[in-house]
């Protein structure tokens, strides 16, 4: 996820979600906001249909009248790699 300005959010947690939380925290060594953004992720990628996630809006942008090599999406490492040579001068 893109970072963005983070804003405030109060939460109330009963003693138990409370000590779930900070043994997430503790035992993932991130901060219990960090936990509950995971979260909130997690569930976003349970609940919400792929098919309305904004990024798959950039499929087909390209159009299908582009050069760009049919396996790119699997080979793109290679492609880079072949690209830094080249700017490199190799």
């Amino acid at each position: 996820m893109a970072v963005t300005e983070k804003k405030p959010v109060q939460v109330y947690l009963d003693t138990v979600h409370q000590s779930l939380l900070a043994s997430l925290a503790q035992r993932l060594g991130i901060s219990q906001a960090a936990v509950l953004r995971r979260g909130l992720e997690h569930l976003a990628r349970e609940v919400i249909p792929p098919e309305e996630d904004p990024a798959m809006k950039l499929i087909g942008l390209a159009g299908e009248d582009t050069d760009s090599p049919g396996d790119l999406s699997v080979r793109h490492d290679d492609y880079i790699i072949q690209w830094q040579a080249k700017d490199d001068g190799r």
